[in-house]
């Protein structure tokens, strides 16, 4: 485990252990997001060199994890950007955490919100209150964003099924 306060205040060796300790979560979370493995694994540096930059914007040590989630997300949406500018047509992703090339075809068709929640509720189980503190939204609209994710790829799925 890793010490939130010392990490805010400065101490490099509670940054590594920060490190240690949540990029096993992260990673999946921006893998679910990104569908490929190399950008997520980028993206989550880029969240925790984000929080190193700006830790003393970070007020309370219980929040640490909430902000690099944030962090990891709009870091995400970066690459996702940088995507469609520099790749025409968009590259195949290049996921290996179990999801097939039917589900990976119909996650690649939501928006990256709409895959972020749908893997945060889905695969990392979590609350409709944990979502909402993550994006900073209401738990009634997490719970709608969900449905509306998870409608909308099911529907994906049944067309995907009838080709």
């Amino acid at each position: 485990m890793f010490d939130a306060e010392k990490l805010l205040a400065g101490d490099e060796d509670a940054l590594g252990d920060a490190v240690d300790a949540l990029s096993p979560k992260l990673m999946g979370y921006a893998a679910g997001i990104l569908l490929c493995e190399a950008d997520a694994a980028d993206a989550v540096q880029t969240a925790f060199v984000r929080l190193w930059r700006n830790r003393s914007s970070v007020r309370e040590a219980a929040a640490l994890e909430a902000y690099l989630y944030r962090c990891t997300y709009r870091a995400c949406l970066d690459i996702i950007r940088r995507r469609r500018f520099f790749t025409d047509p968009p590259r195949p992703p290049e996921m290996r955490r179990g999801f097939s090339e039917e589900t990976r075809r119909v996650l690649g068709k939501l928006s990256p919100l709409s895959r972020a929640i749908l893997y945060g509720r889905a695969v990392e189980e979590m609350s409709y209150a944990e979502l909402a503190q993550r994006y900073h939204i209401s738990e009634s609209t997490a719970r709608k964003r969900y449905e509306r994710a998870r409608r909308k790829a099911a529907e994906l799925l049944k067309k995907e099924e009838k080709q």
